[in-house]
């Protein structure tokens, strides 16, 4: 048996394992796609002195879509929050107040 010699079949099977992969990390966490695939809403959670929804925007960063959420928070605060599609879940934050509080 020439074991230097790749097989067909073997060569097919490794490929389309290494894709598949490949898709599997692209798609774990990343935003609405496993719901696509009809696995379920995604879902994110709301902040802890989450009072009242303001705003919801969704915005591209170059592959990645971004959702800005604006919110009343339970002490009144106005607060803008980012989350990004990337595993990770990246979040940024923003704290509106008036000038004459600072």
């Amino acid at each position: 048996m020439d074991y230097n010699r790749v097989n067909k079949k073997d060569f097919l099977l490794g490929f389309l394992s290494c894709v598949c992969l490949i898709l599997l990390i692209n798609t774990a966490g990343c935003g609405r796609t496993l719901s696509r695939f009809g696995l379920g809403d995604q879902k994110l959670k709301l902040p802890k002195d989450f009072k009242k929804m303001l705003s919801v925007s969704f915005h591209k960063v170059g592959n990645d879509t971004v959702k800005d959420v604006t919110y009343e928070s339970t002490d009144g605060i106005i607060r803008s929050i980012e989350y990004t599609d990337k595993p990770w879940k990246l979040e940024g934050s923003i704290q509106w107040i008036k000038p004459d509080s600072e």
